[in-house]
């Protein structure tokens, strides 16, 4: 069951990279932020907290943007994502397995 979970929660992460990836900052946020809500338990709220930072940049909504960072830093002090902004990883397409 945890294992399902965890392959849940990676696909809304696929997802909201790819919103990242084209442009569509709000949609991205918007998985982000149900990534954060429903897969708590799984290695992608780190991440998705990173995402959402860079989305809220990206539309210009300030207080958002630092709502979320200073989620990100309380519960994941030793982030990298709190040195360096998140940015969207381009990988060749046969590394199937990042």
């Amino acid at each position: 069951m945890i294992r399902l979970v965890d392959a849940l929660g990676g696909n809304e992460m696929h997802v909201a990279r790819y919103y990242m990836k084209r442009g569509a900052y709000l949609a991205a946020a918007n998985r982000a932020q149900g990534v954060v809500k429903d897969y708590a338990n799984t290695k992608y709220p780190e991440e998705a907290l990173a995402i959402m930072v860079a989305a809220y940049d990206k539309l210009q909504l300030p207080q958002l943007r630092d709502d979320a960072r200073r989620v990100l830093a309380l519960n994941y002090p030793q982030s990298q994502y709190l040195s360096k902004s998140w940015t969207v990883e381009e990988m060749p397409w046969w590394k199937l397995w990042k």
